[in-house]
């Protein structure tokens, strides 16, 4: 019932909206949005990375309109031709159906009216392809199908950051024939190129973590209905300190998660869930635990150790499935406490690199480090501007 009425409401807006369409389209506006999560419409994810780089490679060159939850909250980012405006309001609509190109993470893909002179980009939300999106679970059905096909009618370019994604998302889940841009996804160039210094610092300084001290990140995925059982942290800390490091635990819930935090207010933990950038987290730490989430994507190019942590995995499998066969992923599964503490204490770094890079072979790996400049020349060609390099 639930999928009919997201279908429904599709074809509503496609009448609702036609008033917008007495306005002209213009050749040099720009809208991006980042959908976070539920009601979430954040200045983030692959379309903020593509919004600053296109600011430097086409200096003064576009008007860019960000739809957000909350434009108060970026009121420090304002200026001349950047604004930032409540998604869902009138003047959202307004923007969405005048700009040239929109730029996309997922949000109004799925149900928006865009007009046949617009080019919509979609950059997706997640590298890889592992968990199941909603069009390919067991419980999909013909409301869920039929979103779908109107979704891939709606965009003009996917960026992608493998061969399997075009496979088993891009063209199977989304019904999608369109163009595909093989390059890799734009929050992801600074972990591929190695440039986390600057983005480690910031959040060491926001998080209140001293110079020295290691950073174990836990960023699991969504289970809808159920919590996450959490690893034992105490006993994971006792482990990693016995050589004198310090480690601290930090944690990203999903962005649908509801999951309490109340835990993670002693001294050596942090709930870092409301941090506005997933990337500059994974910059940070020195180790990540998860489950079945596509962080593990954007983290291998770091070759740092990671570790799946999942008690529920029969149980997901069931409900979710996968894409690619979690036994392939590059990284020890373990399916209690023992397991995962044996994991760590027995990490290979040279076992884990020639893993990594298995993986990325067998995926089809288009991660190059230029996806943001690959995109923002789309742009500017669709647009018909010169740029300013």
């Amino acid at each position: 019932m639930k999928s009919f009425m997201k279908y429904l409401f599709s074809l509503c807006m496609r009448v609702v909206l036609l008033p917008f369409h007495l306005f002209p389209v213009k050749q040099d506006r720009l809208v991006f949005s980042g959908l976070t999560g539920g009601k979430g419409y954040e200045y983030s994810c692959n379309p903020r990375y593509l919004s600053d780089f296109i600011q430097e490679y086409a200096p003064g060159k576009f008007e860019i309109f960000w739809m957000v939850s909350d434009p108060k909250r970026y009121a420090e980012h304002e200026r001349e031709k950047l604004h930032f405006v409540k998604h869902f309001g009138i003047r959202c609509f307004y923007c969405l159906l005048t700009a040239k190109v929109i730029v996309t993470n997922g949000s109004y893909a799925p149900w928006f009216p865009f007009r046949k002179q617009q080019y919509l980009i979609n950059t997706w939300h997640g590298g890889g392809a592992y968990k199941k999106i909603e069009n390919d679970k067991p419980d999909a059905n013909w409301a869920t199908r039929k979103r779908a096909e109107f979704c891939a009618n709606n965009i003009s370019l996917f960026v992608s950051s493998c061969q399997m994604a075009d496979e088993k998302l891009f063209r199977h889940a989304f019904l999608y024939k369109g163009e595909i841009l093989a390059c890799g996804t734009p929050r992801n160039d600074s972990l591929v190129l190695g440039r986390t210094r600057t983005l480690t610092e910031k959040v060491r300084r926001k998080c209140r973590i001293e110079k020295d001290a290691r950073i174990l990140l836990y960023a699991p995925t969504y289970r809808p209905g159920s919590e996450n059982a959490l690893p034992d942290f105490d006993r994971l800390r006792k482990i990693l300190e016995k050589n004198g490091e310090k480690w601290y635990v930090l944690y990203r819930a999903h962005r649908y998660s509801e999951d309490e935090a109340a835990a993670w207010t002693r001294p050596m933990f942090r709930d870092v869930t409301k941090y506005e950038d997933m990337q500059e987290l994974l910059c940070a730490a020195d180790m990540l635990i998860t489950d079945y989430s596509s962080c593990i994507w954007d983290y291998s190019f770091l070759y740092r150790p990671c570790f799946l942590y999942t008690p529920d995995l029969e149980e997901y499998l069931a409900k979710t499935g996968f894409y690619v066969d979690i036994h392939q992923w590059p990284f020890p599964i373990c399916q209690d406490m023992p397991a995962l503490e044996q994991a760590i204490l027995t990490y290979d770094q040279d076992a884990n690199r020639k893993a990594i890079d298995k993986h990325h072979m067998q995926m089809g790996n288009y991660e190059s480090g230029h996806a943001c400049e690959a995109v923002c020349e789309r742009i500017v060609q669709i647009c018909n501007v010169s740029s300013g390099t």
